[in-house]
């Protein structure tokens, strides 16, 4: 009996491990998160498995692909792929590393379904271990959980189709209420699903304050935020609409003053206060320095300039004296 519990525990120890090892705030090395989950490291962190996150590389470094961005998935053995960014240089220096082409022998393909492929040699290694797989003749008929098929058969030859229907309230990986599978190679080319919504999309500069789960039911809602400075253009609630989030916002970034742009046009604010920064939309008014006024124009405030998506226009001044000669000459 002893032993049994013992058992019994161990198990469900183990299924917590498995089911529920969470990812901590990842440590990118010349890359970051959005600002918020550093702000709110308790409220995002530990994550479960299966939450994304999305990651940026710092002027010139890239992810190894050689963008900017990076999007990475908490799993039983932490974040895959691993957050990582390059320097440019270094992906140049490993762009002129060999190539390996590999073949297929027949009756076999590649993890993605061709009968060859390449892998590069990298500083770390090679970009992936070479594989060819057995080719499958026939799809076996996965279970469906919240949807039906429409027959009855338990496998699909190859090229072969599967159509299915799903549940009121649910919908496919493509977002239809029904759908077909399709059988190739390497396996279901998308297999049959019927779920609710996922996770609500990430916007750039804002996030998601709540409720976070796994998945949503049909009309189930989440609000979204800005952060600080960040002006919230469109809906801030967002709504599950069978299998589909409705359109998300976005966050405009603000306006900074640069001081040494106002210096070189002779400015100052008109109004003063402690920060530089304006909200997108804010109407900013300068001043011209002693001594200097703004060129004639039939503006009527020509010292008024507005915050367009992070964007402004400085007016400019100029000497009196250049003012004056400007104006009769034109």
């Amino acid at each position: 009996s002893t032993n049994f519990f013992l058992w019994l525990l161990f198990f469900w120890v183990f299924c917590l491990f498995w089911f529920y090892t969470p990812c901590d705030l990842p440590q990118i090395e010349n890359g970051n998160l959005a600002q918020y989950y550093y702000s709110f490291k308790r409220y995002y962190f530990p994550m479960h498995k299966g939450k994304k996150l999305s990651y940026s590389c710092m002027v010139g470094y890239t992810t190894e692909s050689g963008t900017q961005d990076g999007r990475i998935t908490c799993t039983a053995k932490g974040w895959s792929p691993v957050p990582r960014c390059y320097s440019e240089l270094a992906l140049f220096i490993s762009s002129l590393l060999p190539k390996l082409q590999y073949q297929c022998n027949p009756g076999y393909h590649t993890p993605s379904g061709a009968t060859e492929d390449t892998v590069q040699c990298q500083p770390q290694g090679w970009s992936f271990q070479p594989s060819c797989i057995k080719k499958l003749e026939s799809c076996q008929v996965p279970r469906l959980e919240h949807g039906s098929y429409s027959g009855a058969a338990q496998e699909v030859r190859l090229n072969g189709t599967l159509r299915y229907r799903c549940q009121h309230g649910y919908r496919s990986a493509a977002g239809s209420a029904s759908d077909t599978a399709l059988c190739l190679a390497h396996g279901w080319e998308l297999p049959p699903s019927c779920t609710n919504c996922a996770s609500p999309p990430v916007i750039k500069n804002g996030a998601v304050l709540g409720p976070l789960l796994e998945s949503y039911k049909n009309g189930s809602w989440v609000e979204y935020g800005c952060q600080h400075y960040h002006f919230l253009d469109g809906p801030s609630t967002v709504y599950c609409d069978h299998g589909n989030w409705t359109e998300q916002p976005t966050c405009l970034e603000p306006c900074t003053l640069n001081v040494t742009d106002m210096d070189s046009n002779n400015l100052t604010l008109k109004w003063r206060r402690e920060e530089l920064v304006f909200l997108h939309g804010d109407l900013i008014e300068f001043e011209c320095k002693q001594g200097y006024s703004f060129l004639q124009t039939a503006i009527p405030s020509p010292g008024r300039t507005q915050c367009d998506h992070g964007r402004l226009n400085y007016p400019k001044c100029v000497i009196q004296g250049k003012a004056i000669i400007f104006k009769l000459c034109f």
